[in-house]
């Protein structure tokens, strides 16, 4: 009796019993030993700014207030509704409305307080003088910006789970539609994601105190108006006024390929920006452009070619406006920077003379985003005449014209931009790229404002029967609109931009042949010597 321990049911000795729980101990060992070593690859893979924002972000008194008025704000809802209701609950569909509730709750959460606070969470990294911190470390632009949006997504994750129980709550009523209610959740998450990514871009350029004044109103705006106006759609769609038929999925697809690819676009800003001065900060940024420039019109010919109907002339029209805009706001920044090339991109250039040529309008450089946007936009103009035959059948189409106007009033006023930032960056090193976007942002407003003095001054402008002079020729609205009118001064007016555009494009075209061979014959520094000018460079 002294040798052995009684448990119940069975009769082991206490030697059995040692040698059972010896296996079962080295078992656990064994297993314990094989997953240590992928837990630890594990957290050396996981972001520490993820996780030390997480932990941050979580213990905020801004996150932790939030979560709480979520909580409080669709209890208050579920109380009201269900008291309001009573027996009525049981009939018709309430579960509309309280799934109404819920979502505008949630979307103030996850659509203006989580991306305001992303944005403000690396503008506090700078306010704080934390980023050079960061900045010395082995984390890369890329790890940073990734934990910082990662972070958000976490947070809108936690305030999804705290609105779970209450849409759980909604399935029980009547009239709960699954599609539509799973559709509505995963495209407020994906909007919310977009819109976090858009501020944390917003955040690295705007590093000055006065710009970041600026920027967070206009952040806050932004996002207040996004609010508005994505609400009303998702309001439409869980309350049923939208079919879920075919062309509303490929609508939706459209849109989420489009948001994908700025997505990345400002991904790649936002990378491109926690840079050394001594990086290729331009190159990615400019393929995602291109990239982007191509997928506006593959997306169409992709459907008119699975469906065989030819492209529609509204469908090309938006296109192509869009693509106009596009280019015009990219080569408002890629068109007005610094023509220098650090030693470290001139070191890394390729070695086939091929591929440099190809490579040229992708470096950095101001005259060489000019050069992208110029070929750019010859491309589209290109894919504009090849689908002429749309237009031919509507004779009263003056789409074209108009449309050829804009795209001149477009390259004359990057060109001039090009022209006056390159000249202000020569006279004195106090300058900055966002001095001459600055000029020209005065010269459009002066070009559309000072033609109007000058015919009253003339007693040739009249309110009430106003007709179009060539004097407005820098007025890019009017004009556009006479050329569209097919007024009487339209063929003078193309002659005119036609002329500019070459007049532009010539006062350009040395100091693009110089930029295209400085990346055709580079002088390469020797790579002995390359960390230290790298290091003196950045």
């Amino acid at each position: 009796m002294h040798n052995c321990i009684l448990i119940p049911n069975s009769r082991i000795t206490t030697p059995r019993l040692t040698l059972m729980l010896s296996k079962q101990t080295g078992r656990t060992m064994s297993i314990l030993a094989r997953t240590n070593p992928r837990l630890e690859m594990v957290s050396d893979w996981m972001n520490p700014i993820l996780v030390k924002e997480t932990r941050q972000a979580l213990k905020s008194r801004q996150f932790v207030a939030t979560f709480l008025l979520v909580l409080f704000a669709c209890w208050v809802i579920c109380l009201i509704g269900v008291a309001m209701l009573g027996s009525r609950i049981e009939y018709g569909a309430p579960s509309t409305g309280f799934l109404q509730g819920f979502f505008q709750v949630l979307s103030v959460a996850v659509i203006i307080a989580i991306p305001f606070s992303s944005y403000r969470s690396l503008l506090g990294e700078q306010d704080a003088q934390t980023y050079e911190l960061l900045s010395i470390t082995s984390l890369s632009p890329r790890q940073i910006v990734w934990g910082k949006l990662l972070n958000a997504v976490v947070q809108i994750l936690v305030l999804y789970s705290a609105v779970a129980p209450f849409v759980a709550f909604t399935s029980l009523l009547q009239g709960f539609d699954l599609p539509r209610t799973l559709l509505v959740l995963l495209l407020l998450f994906g909007l919310s994601v977009f819109l976090c990514m858009a501020t944390l871009m917003l955040s690295t350029v705007s590093r000055n105190r006065q710009v970041q004044v600026l920027s967070t109103l206009f952040v806050l705006g932004g996002l207040i108006a996004a609010y508005s106006m994505m609400s009303a759609g998702f309001t439409a769609i869980i309350q049923g006024f939208v079919d879920l038929d075919t062309d509303f999925y490929l609508g939706i697809l459209t849109f989420v390929l489009i948001g994908l690819s700025y997505f990345v676009l400002f991904l790649q800003i936002s990378i491109s920006q926690l840079m050394f001065d001594a990086a290729n900060k331009a190159t990615g940024v400019r393929l995602v452009a291109t990239c982007q420039f191509l997928l506006f019109w593959l997306l169409p010919s992709a459907y008119n070619w699975f469906y065989g109907v030819p492209l529609n002339k509204d469908l090309l029209e938006t296109i192509a406006v869009y693509s106009l805009i596009h280019w015009g706001v990219f080569g408002f920044f890629v068109a007005m920077e610094r023509d220098y090339l650090s030693r470290r991109v001139r070191r890394d250039l390729p070695r086939r003379g091929l591929i440099r040529l190809l490579a040229i309008p992708f470096l950095p450089g101001g005259t060489r985003g000019y050069l992208l946007v110029l070929l750019n936009l010859l491309t589209l103009l290109a894919l504009l005449q090849f689908n002429a035959h749309v237009w031919a059948a509507h004779a009263n189409s003056s789409f074209l014209q108009a449309f050829q106007a804009a795209l001149a009033y477009t390259v004359i006023y990057l060109g001039l931009g090009c022209l006056l930032t390159r000249w202000l960056l020569r006279v004195s090193q106090e300058m900055q790229p966002l001095h001459g976007r600055t000029i020209l942002i005065v010269l459009i407003a002066l070009g559309t404002i000072l033609p109007y003095f000058i015919l009253w001054g003339l007693g040739h402008y009249d309110t009430y029967h106003h007709t179009y002079s060539l004097l407005q020729i820098t007025n890019p609205f009017e004009t556009m609109a006479e050329v569209e009118l097919s007024g009487s001064e339209s063929h003078a007016i193309l002659s005119v931009l036609g002329l500019g555009v070459l007049t532009v494009v010539g006062l350009n075209f040395l100091p693009i042949l110089r930029a295209c061979g400085e990346i055709l014959w580079p002088r390469r520094p020797s790579r002995s010597v390359s960390p230290d000018v790298t290091l003196s460079e950045a």
